[in-house]
């Protein structure tokens, strides 16, 4: 069966599915550089990246990675986004890439984000990505 945006229930699972396993897999090393001890020490999302620039791609014509709206996909890659600007407050990839920024702040303006992480961790989160959209530099040159 079909949802109302044409996706099977079937295919948009593999879908949410791909995502989560990016997620794991892909962005978790890139957010959260580790010792071998496992220890975190810092972000990578404060260089380029091959794979952060590609998602930004994909957001710039969508408003969440599977059609058909918000989905666990969500849920999977902007968890790991989001924690890197609490532990790290003073990263800034607004300049670098605009649309995973205005994708954090969807995922983190939900009414679900405020219930599972608290109003103070939800208000922190959009104003820290508040304050990089504001400082961060313009438009991404294409």
């Amino acid at each position: 069966k079909a949802d109302e945006k044409g996706i099977h229930g079937n295919a948009r699972s593999a879908e949410v599915a791909s995502w989560i396993s990016w997620a794991n897999a892909s962005l978790d090393p890139i957010c959260f550089l580790e010792t071998p001890e496992g220890k975190v020490y810092d972000t990578g999302l404060k260089s380029p990246n091959r794979r952060i620039e590609k998602l930004d791609e994909i957001l710039s014509d969508t408003t969440y990675l599977v059609p058909g709206g918000f989905s666990l996909a969500d849920v999977a890659v902007s968890s790991y986004l989001l924690y890197v600007i609490q532990f790290f407050p003073n990263v800034e990839f607004h300049s670098r890439w605009p649309n995973v920024v205005r994708y954090m702040k969807d995922c983190a303006g939900r009414d679900g984000y405020g219930k599972a992480f608290g109003s103070n961790t939800q208000g922190f989160c959009l104003a820290k990505l508040e304050e990089m959209e504001k400082s961060g530099g313009g438009e991404k040159e294409k």
